[in-house]
């Protein structure tokens, strides 16, 4: 990036120059230089505000979960309820059904037959209709609950699209920045568009709620006419934000479909307008959104040359970049998961020259405070030495390694000052059954060795400068992703991945190691869904103990981690840790889940009365699920056969018969005894 150059290269033959006047120039280079930086560097002073919006946003939307769970919570309690008491009421109707067949006669089993049938009525007429009632009370809590969290996931979504909007001003790559620029913009646009809309459902809402008012017999005359005018004022509000909503609506390709140098103009006149908004005070989150959408669309008024003009001046910004990475709250929304894949080391390096650069034109630059330009120096040393260790760690790995394998006869040297390690496994596979997988030196010493540790066969050779193919059989695939990912963080290229694994980075969710994901066959996923604070832990986990995952951050603010099903093990182990709680324990998952969830009947029980519930189930032959979780254990059946299950209703019928037929013999007893007594008599 251009500098300043401060050096005096006067000799002492040439006249010095006025001291007043050189004071004079340079203050206008430095006025001119921080007039071409104003745009991005005031825009980076938006970080930490951003960063407090979204964490406020966040309480808000964890606080409102947190309600929506307790009023779910109380919605089951109350079908439960319902459904232990259309239980008794069932017994008791059996009961005075068994009772009316037998003794239903006499005096004492009638009046306890009218007490059931007055308990039978209560419980259907008055506490199955008032739990009811409580259900459908709840429901409609959740639905306030939830649009009121929809409108504050568009404020939050707002806030971070506006936040990677900027983030992109500080990417060095223009095709990285490029599309990080759009995507932002593209979400930037979008949940805009989303809070205008909420604004726009409030107004109609009370609009109705005038007319309601108005449209009464009871509202007078004199009320009519205020209430006209509110009428009038929420209209013209309405027509306001239909006409901005229409004004800033775009598709979703709209950025991805312009040319580089519309998208750098564009960024140039976002960074401008936010920090022009900045130097004015403009900090309401609203307009700052509103402004930056519109700066970005007075792109398509322009004319190319204008455009190419704008896109032109978009480089000149020589501290913007070095800043905003110095800022103490930059990055600090970063799409609530971090990514925390392994880097390579190629990567690295890459990573430390361009940092050393900006550090560089920083520590010398004078127009920028002191206490920045130290801590750049300090920053510098520091970077370099990173950068040697990583360049001597290189070249002693792979000649150690190296050496060992030819001692071994496992390697040979080429001609060309290459290698190949098992060259004759490569010649034994099949050609349609060869995996290659191409990466530096070193990245391919950690997966040689790994690979050899796993017990994998494999053959590798040098492919030009500092690059190693490494061969798999197409069976192993799955094992070298494992190896791969926990060795240097990548994931083998096959054709899956590379059709399926980019899907989701520019899409509606958040995704982290697509490529992954992508590259696990349909039977060999393991997916759980957590709530975002605990995956973050989970992640965190799987991350220390190398083990390989994807995710998905989906709208409802959970988050599908997916491993492996040879890592599923070690996932719930990390899981129960987590959440501080043992494992919960599933018997026949899949019946449930094939159940449609109209035809499920489900009893709540402590882990014990599940446990021997299950067994019991289990030796009748009937179909069930159930989950074994202490206290809140259940045992899940067809409705079909939950008197069979639950309840001993034909049982009681049965007892009902014998009953009776016991009932019918003994009178036939008493009728029989005396007239044989009478015949013997007789006789």
């Amino acid at each position: 990036m251009p500098v300043q150059d401060n050096d005096d290269k006067r000799t002492a033959d040439q006249p010095a120059v006025d001291a007043e006047e050189e004071l004079r120039r340079k203050q206008a280079q430095a006025q001119e230089q921080q007039q071409e930086e104003s745009g991005a560097q005031k825009s980076g002073k938006l970080l930490p505000f951003l960063n407090a919006k979204a964490e406020h946003h966040q309480s808000r939307i964890d606080s409102l979960d947190e309600k929506i769970a307790n009023q779910t919570d109380k919605i089951d309690r109350n079908k439960a309820k319902i459904e232990a008491l259309s239980a008794k009421a069932d017994k008791l109707e059996d009961t005075n059904r068994m009772l009316k067949a037998t003794i239903g006669n006499l005096p004492g089993i009638r009046t306890l037959i009218a007490n059931n049938e007055k308990r039978i009525q209560a419980i259907r007429e008055v506490k199955i209709p008032k739990r009811q009632e409580k259900i459908d009370q709840g429901w409609k809590k959740i639905d306030t609950l939830t649009a009121k969290r929809d409108r504050i996931e568009h404020k939050l979504n707002r806030v971070i699209a506006l936040n990677d909007t900027i983030k992109s001003f500080g990417i060095h790559f223009n095709k990285e920045r490029r599309e990080a620029f759009a995507d932002a913009m593209t979400r930037l646009n979008s949940s805009t568009v989303d809070c205008l809309s909420d604004k726009k459902a409030t107004l109609e809402a009370k609009k109705q709620a005038i007319l309601d008012t108005y449209n009464d017999p009871a509202t007078s005359a004199v009320d009519k006419l205020k209430l006209g005018e509110q009428l009038k004022g929420v209209n013209e509000r309405i027509g306001a934000l239909e006409s901005k909503i229409m004004k800033l609506a775009r598709p979703e390709t709209h950025y991805e479909e312009q040319t580089n140098d519309q998208l750098d103009a564009s960024m140039k006149l976002t960074g401008d307008k936010l920090g022009e908004m900045v130097q004015n005070g403009t900090m309401d989150m609203p307009s700052l959104a509103e402004g930056a959408v519109q700066a970005a669309q007075e792109v398509e008024t322009l004319d190319r040359s204008k455009v190419a003009e704008l896109a032109d001046q978009l480089g000149i910004q020589p501290l913007a970049n070095a800043e905003m990475q110095m800022e103490d709250d930059y990055n600090m929304i970063d799409g609530i998961i971090n990514n925390g894949s392994k880097e390579d080391i190629d990567k690295a390096k890459a990573e430390l020259a361009d940092g050393i650069k900006s550090m560089e034109s920083l520590a010398e630059n004078p127009f920028v405070p002191q206490e920045m330009r130290d801590n750049a120096t300090a920053e510098l040393e520091k970077m370099r030495k990173q950068l040697e260790l990583l360049d001597s760690a290189d070249e002693v790995q792979v000649d150690s390694w190296l050496s060992a394998m030819i001692e071994n006869g496992d390697a040979v040297l080429t001609d060309d000052g290459g290698f190949k390690v098992n060259p004759d496994y490569y010649k034994e596979l099949p050609r349609n059954d060869r995996h290659v997988e191409t990466m530096t030196e070193v990245q391919a010493v950690e997966v040689m060795s790994a690979l050899t540790a796993a017990g994998v066969a494999y053959s590798a050779a040098t492919k030009g400068e500092d690059k190693v193919g490494i061969t798999v059989s197409k069976q192993d695939v799955p094992v070298l992703n494992d190896v791969m990912y926990a060795s240097i963080g990548k994931i083998a290229h096959t054709e899956a991945a590379k059709e399926n694994g980019g899907k989701g980075e520019k899409g509606k969710y958040q995704t982290i190691n697509p490529e992954y994901y992508a590259s696990l066959g349909k039977e060999d996923k393991h997916t759980r869904v957590e709530p975002i604070d605990t995956a973050r832990q989970i992640v965190a986990e799987l991350q220390k103990q190398n083990i390989p995952y994807s995710a998905v951050v989906r709208k409802n603010d959970t988050v599908a981690v997916t491993v492996s099903k040879a890592n599923a093990e070690a996932y719930k182990q990390i899981e129960s840790a987590v959440k501080g709680e043992r494992a919960v324990e599933y018997v026949n998952p899949d019946f449930f889940k094939s159940l449609p969830k109209q035809e499920r009947f489900t009893q709540r029980m402590d882990e014990g009365q599940a446990r021997k519930k299950s067994a019991e189930l289990t030796a009748k032959g009937v179909e069930h699920s159930a989950v074994f979780g202490g206290e809140k254990s259940a045992v899940t059946v067809a409705k079909k056969d939950s008197q069979r299950a639950f309840f001993s209703r034909g049982r009681m019928q049965r007892d009902a018969q014998r009953i009776s037929g016991r009932g019918q013999q003994k009178s036939q007893q008493r009728e029989q005894t005396p007239k044989k007594r009478k015949n013997q008599g007789l006789e």
